[in-house]
């Protein structure tokens, strides 16, 4: 009698096609973004002569191929979870606090689900980004290390149904939509041009995102 195979079923070649795939990934992405990935290799390589009391340390040693990995991972939950999150009531946006690194002092309001932007400089991607999700009726908060608790104040906050959008550098833009998903919540997600914050700098400098990728995310939920 022949087996009863529900999904997936691996032959005696699947590993060599597996591998051979996973190289030729390596190679493709490594090819196609090399100008955005051009100092990792560099950045690495100094972050190995650093003492393990430097801040971030473990995260500052992540390699290349991790980089790919998140970018990519990142790509196909924002694919996977579109559907979802455009029929979502309510939405919410989780920002990074190194948007608002500046020369003038902050003023957010610091709460223990996030962090609250005052739109106090215009020019702050910031505000923005706060001004773009009020003109579609969603919220703008900055994010909080214990994400899983303000993704549960929101939802309930918010009546329940609520999407995310999440903006966020490289390594933790993939994390955040998983952890989303583990709610139930559906994630879509902006990543950061480049990473300003303290954990990449020394004198550290505000983060920059490309809004109109935003934009575009609400529009396709919302409508121009």
């Amino acid at each position: 009698m022949a087996p009863r195979i529900p999904t997936y079923h691996f032959g005696p070649q699947f590993k060599e096609k597996l591998d051979k795939f996973v190289n030729e990934f390596q190679k493709l992405g490594f090819e196609r973004f090399e100008q955005e990935f051009a100092k990792i290799d560099e950045f690495v390589g100094a972050a190995r002569c650093e003492g393990p009391d430097r801040d971030a340390h473990e995260l500052r040693l992540t390699s290349k191929l991790e980089y790919l990995l998140e970018m990519v991972s990142f790509r196909i939950y924002d694919e996977l979870n579109r559907d979802a999150f455009n029929k979502a009531k309510a939405t919410l946006i989780v920002m990074p606090d190194c948007l608002s690194i500046h020369e003038t002092p902050c003023e957010k309001v610091e709460k223990w689900y996030g962090s609250i932007c005052k739109q106090c400089l215009g020019s702050c991607q910031a505000a923005q980004i706060v001004k773009l999700a009020a003109s579609y009726r969603a919220r703008a908060v900055f994010s909080k290390r214990k994400l899983e608790r303000q993704l549960k104040y929101y939802r309930k906050k918010m009546g329940g149904d609520i999407g995310v959008i999440g903006v966020a550098c490289v390594l933790m833009l993939a994390h955040g939509m998983r952890t989303a998903a583990d709610l139930d919540i559906p994630a879509r997600g902006v990543l950061l041009n480049f990473s300003g914050c303290e954990h990449w700098n020394d004198n550290p400098n505000a983060s920059e995102v490309t809004l109109a990728s935003l934009r575009t995310i609400l529009e396709e939920k919302y409508g121009k």
